[in-house]
């Protein structure tokens, strides 16, 4: 018998229903706790590792819990390839509500829901700022609120969507269901920020393992962009080549361009290209390659990646530094989902961070552009509909990121008001006090936080010891192993080692070197206090340093003896 939420954990076998539903024999790490969670009404945030089945811990339960749930997406692509794939197991009372839809195919899937004969609608968050559609969906019984990809809801996360800022009062509206939030990649502060904009504070978050052991780090420096180039080569045809098929990563459209004619026309290795640009026919065209394997790789900017579905991706390259270790990541693990050895490489060079830096200047909003929004909703938004984003665009000339941050930061804040389809009117609170300020300070902390983020991907480019270990540190996870045995740092490591043991002892073999422990007297998670700074969180130690975490300033990598525990301040 089907109930709705609290106590059908207990009636539900479900590993029957796995093999019922799906035909899985077995649950990955934390999917049969994440569900158990659900099925008991509770709320829960699931850090899950790339690959580990995100998408099951939801799908399972919205086919047993009576009701719609709905399903919050932050990719077209991502939607189309979780139809698609639910499709083909005969589960076919699942919609998307997205802005491919026309008119009427819109009106044919709202109508399904209507009738409650949905058991999984997929939507973006800017669908649910359609007040009509938010109507709807507070007419029918949803069991299940999730947030896929959930760290775009922190200010904090490297993915921010404005749209997702609005999902903590949608899941009110909606009486709040049991809300379940996923994601990848959430560091302690994420995690933490995740919570708060849900409204579901009092979880205690599942994570199950950023660690990836099939998966080894390397990063090579090169000094001239050129540089870059010899890379490549020698990691295609050298003694060590990479093996199978894979993607490389760049920072922007044109590096793409040019690595993808290198490998074509110089090195005669056949790859394409996958950019934001790309007629969808194209992207079609390349997506189907690179799962056929009639190319070795994709050379692509971000773009692409999310919703590959392909469990043997032997190599992922990075050409350029990326903006934060969230991102790289993320990326990275699209390799090796069947658990074979798979290569994460990353070629930098330090002036690849003008780039990001560049990207981040574009991002974040200066308090002279929120006035001209503000402005220009001021003089046009008492017209019937408001003003809408397009005209906003026309008249402010701003990128269509910036402006989307910017109202977001309106609206969250109380100044401005949806009026119609993404369009934009003053609030009634704001037309009665014209002498409200507008404060811009969270955003100037966050821009100094991401350039932070960019530092920490720079320091784990320059590290020189276990890079697994400096990346479960980033994202509060202890790994006491001082060698993983796998990445570049570790098995440089151990040659010298077995080199110095074989000139001194004349021995065959010798115990894999020991990267010296941390002697700074703190842990990761430890809370400590800075003079400049104020109170921060423990991120990384390494020897007498460590990487402390501060709210106002982002990542800082100090001295231990320059930070005290909370505890003895407070008592000092």
């Amino acid at each position: 018998m089907l109930i709705g939420g609290r106590l059908l954990r207990h009636f539900v076998d479900l590993r029957s229903a796995l093999t019922d539903k799906f035909g899985f024999e077995r649950f990955y790490p934390g999917q049969e706790e994440v569900i158990s969670r659900i099925l008991a009404g509770q709320d829960t945030l699931a850090i899950l590792a790339t690959g580990a089945g995100k998408s099951l811990t939801y799908q399972l339960p919205a086919l047993l819990l009576e009701g719609t749930t709905v399903v919050v997406s932050p990719l077209i692509a991502l939607m189309k390839d979780q139809l698609d794939m639910l499709r083909e197991r005969g589960i076919t009372d699942v919609v998307a509500l997205n802005s491919t839809l026309s008119e009427e195919q819109e009106i044919v899937a709202r109508e399904r829901i209507g009738q409650g004969t949905i058991k999984i609608a997929y939507t973006t968050p800017e669908k649910l700022e359609d007040q009509s559609f938010l109507a709807l969906l507070q007419s029918i019984k949803v069991p299940l609120f999730v947030v896929d990809e959930a760290h775009c809801i922190s200010q904090w996360g490297h993915d921010f969507r404005p749209a997702y800022l609005a999902l903590g009062a949608v899941i009110k509206r909606l009486d709040h269901p049991t809300v379940l939030a996923l994601t990848a990649t959430a560091t302690p502060a994420v995690r933490e920020d995740i919570l708060h904009q849900l409204g579901i504070e009092h979880v205690k978050p599942i994570v199950k393992g950023f660690d990836r052991p099939n998966l080894q780090y390397e990063a090579r420096k090169a000094d001239k962009e050129a540089d870059k180039f010899k890379i490549l080569q020698q990691l295609f045809t050298g003694r060590d080549a990479l093996e199978g098929t894979g993607i490389i990563y760049t920072a922007t459209i044109k590096n793409a361009l040019e690595v993808q004619r290198y490998l074509t026309d110089t090195m005669n290795i056949p790859a394409a290209v996958y950019h934001s640009k790309l007629h969808k026919e194209d992207r079609t065209l390349v997506h189907e390659c690179f799962m056929n394997e009639t190319i070795r790789a994709v050379v692509a900017t971000n773009a692409f990646g999310l919703g590959i579905d392909k469990p043997n991706i032997r190599f992922v390259v990075h050409y350029d530094l990326p903006g934060s270790l969230e991102a790289y990541t993320q990326e990275a693990g699209r390799a090796g989902r069947d658990a074979e050895k798979s290569r994460c490489i990353l070629i930098y060079r330090m002036s690849d961070t003008r780039v990001q830096n560049y990207f981040l200047t574009g991002k974040y909003p200066d308090i002279e552009e929120v006035q001209r929004v503000f402005g220009t909703i001021e003089v046009f938004g008492d017209q019937e509909n408001g003003v809408s984003m397009t005209d906003l665009r026309k008249i402010l000339q701003l990128p269509l990121t910036k402006l989307k941050v910017i109202l977001a930061l309106l609206k969250k804040s109380g100044y401005i008001e949806i009026a119609g389809k993404s369009a934009y009117k003053l609030t009634e609170a704001v037309r009665k006090n014209r002498d409200l300020v507008l404060s811009l300070a969270n955003y100037e902390t966050k821009k100094s936080y991401d350039q932070s983020k960019l530092a920490m991907m720079l320091q784990y480019a320059e590290n020189s010891s276990c890079r697994r270990r400096f990346i479960l540190n980033y994202f509060g996870e202890d790994y006491e192993t001082a060698n993983c045995g796998t990445c570049d740092n570790c098995l440089r490591a151990a040659r010298r080692s077995v080199t110095t043991t074989t000139a001194t002892t004349d021995a065959v073999s010798a115990p894999v070197a020991q990267t010296a422990p941390s002697t700074s007297g703190f842990r990761i998670s430890d809370v400590v206090t800075h003079p400049k700074f104020g109170s921060g969180t423990i991120e990384r130690t390494e020897k007498d340093l460590v990487t402390v975490l501060f709210p106002n300033v982002g990542y800082k990598t100090l001295l231990a003896s320059a930070v005290t525990h909370a505890t003895t301040a407070k008592i000092a």
